[in-house]
């Protein structure tokens, strides 16, 4: 099944080419929807939105955690907002941190959104997808604030933007370079014209689709924090190990842990946001893990929000990871 979605919606084959008609039209609704819309609400804040064109996983979440320390470490007093995918508060706008802690309940406003709270001390988080409505939450609970960050907000319109940052990955760029559902592509390409800064993730070339835009293009990796076990302690995992992970793009964790010189036996791998709250999977992914013999599994900051919730006997150690961008002197704020 994974074989048939990649050749269909990263490689032009038969299939996409026959989806190109639904495509077509969903394009010229999209087109017409920005073209259109001139009316959004006014923040007295400065609001910045960090978003994608692709579908699926982009590193939108990293760089949002990227530009809020960026804000902090020159002053600003800055907050975020995050839709809580799959979290309790996605239809309920709900303050899960301020700037001075995380609230107990902010495990359930849904992983990425956790992750945010916990990474982003001092910055408040607040969960919900009416972005107008948290906006406003947060304009009257900090009178202070300087700055808010809209993680996933490229094609909500509903809010003005100040700045609109466009993310894209080096593993599956922009796919076959169609929109869905023959395509990976949320929007047109042509969509880029409204953004003012393309953040490339990742090593490699950047596609030409993407740069005959000229627009300001920050280009960013991933860097290895350190490895910790599930009580916080550095540590230097050894012997057989194995990974697990329930992301967007799988292989971007593959390619971090290949780059430390580490060796993998195999990666439990699940979809996006998977909640892993299922025993019996627990369960078998234990049983493998002690029938061949793994030392260490090795999860992500992300799926770690969720998984240090869940009872189970898993050797865990959790990879922290920072997103950098390299061409930082292009940036203005």
């Amino acid at each position: 099944m994974q074989n048939i979605i990649e050749k269909t919606l990263y490689k032009k084959s038969l299939i996409s080419y026959l989806l190109l008609p639904m495509s077509a039209i969903y394009s010229c609704i999209l087109i017409l929807r920005r073209k259109f819309h001139s009316r959004g609400y006014r923040s007295r804040c400065k609001i910045i939105s960090v978003g994608n064109i692709v579908s699926g996983g982009s590193g939108k979440t990293p760089v949002t955690i990227f530009l809020a320390k960026y804000l902090q470490k020159q002053g600003k007093k800055v907050a975020v907002s995050h839709r809580g995918y799959k979290g309790k508060f996605e239809n309920n706008n709900k303050l899960i941190s301020d700037d001075n802690e995380v609230f107990e309940f902010a495990i359930d406003a849904g992983d990425e959104t956790y992750l945010l709270a916990s990474k982003l001390a001092g910055s408040p988080v607040i969960a919900g997808k009416n972005r107008k409505k948290s906006i406003q939450i947060l304009e009257e609970k900090f009178p202070e604030l300087e700055y808010i960050i809209l993680d996933d907000s490229f094609q909500h319109l509903k809010v003005k933007h100040d700045l609109d940052f466009v993310v894209f990955n080096a593993i599956g760029k922009i796919g076959n370079g169609f929109v869905l559902p023959s395509g990976i592509l949320r929007e047109p390409l042509s969509a880029l014209k409204y953004s003012n800064y393309i953040v490339y993730n990742g090593k490699g070339k950047i596609p030409a689709q993407i740069q005959k835009y000229n627009k300001p293009i920050l280009k960013g990796d991933y860097i290895l924090k350190h490895f910790s076990d599930i009580d916080g302690k550095e540590i230097k995992p050894e012997g057989k190990l194995a990974l697990l992970s329930g992301i967007g793009l799988p292989q971007s964790f593959e390619n971090t842990i290949n780059e430390t010189g580490l060796h993998f036996e195999k990666h439990f791998r699940f979809p996006d946001h998977y909640d892993f709250k299922n025993k019996e999977v627990i369960k078998q992914i234990s049983a493998d893990v002690k029938l061949e013999k793994i030392d260490f599994v090795l999860t992500t900051e992300k799926d770690y929000a969720k998984l240090q919730f869940i009872k189970h006997d898993l050797p865990l150690v959790i990879v922290e990871i920072e997103f950098v961008i390299d061409n930082i002197n292009q940036l203005k704020l």
